[in-house]
């Protein structure tokens, strides 16, 4: 007996309406992160060197989840545009990521920017409500938080 194919609703599966909520914050993302010649990627690596000082690549690729050979080549890029600096690891030991001046001049005209896209893609949210979804985005990516 064949099963009768009943077409699912797109609009009723949170995936997809997820996936379409991400589509459309990480276009507006990619606007405000051009206009500083950086992609969300590096804004992310970026902010993540300045918020956890001496970060190791390998810690920096789990937090960015990119792989350790993809965050290379971006590492790569900041290191020559001079938005951070690498340094030289003891025997044993990793080498630690830190924001050049330039970096930090970056953040922070970029972060007011980041901030009014935040606060323009969640307008249609009431402060509970948006502290209600970064905990369940939270749950949902695993961080017990």
């Amino acid at each position: 007996m064949s099963r009768s194919f009943v077409p699912l609703d797109p609009d009723a599966q949170l995936g997809y309406l997820l996936v379409v909520s991400a589509d459309r914050m990480s276009r507006a993302w990619h606007a405000a992160m051009r206009a500083h010649g950086i992609n969300p990627r590096q804004f992310s690596m970026l902010a993540s060197i300045a918020h956890d000082p001496g970060l190791s690549q390998a810690e920096l690729a789990r937090r960015v989840l990119i792989t350790p050979q993809s965050l290379s080549e971006s590492i790569a890029r900041l290191i020559e545009a001079d938005l951070i600096a690498r340094t030289e690891a003891a025997p044993g030991r990793a080498a630690k990521l830190a924001l050049t001046d330039e970096g930090r001049t970056l953040l922070a005209e970029a972060y007011p920017v980041v901030e009014a896209v935040n606060r323009d893609s969640f307008t249609a949210l009431a402060p509970a409500e948006r502290a209600e979804l970064a905990r369940l985005l939270r749950k949902l990516s695993g961080d017990p938080g």
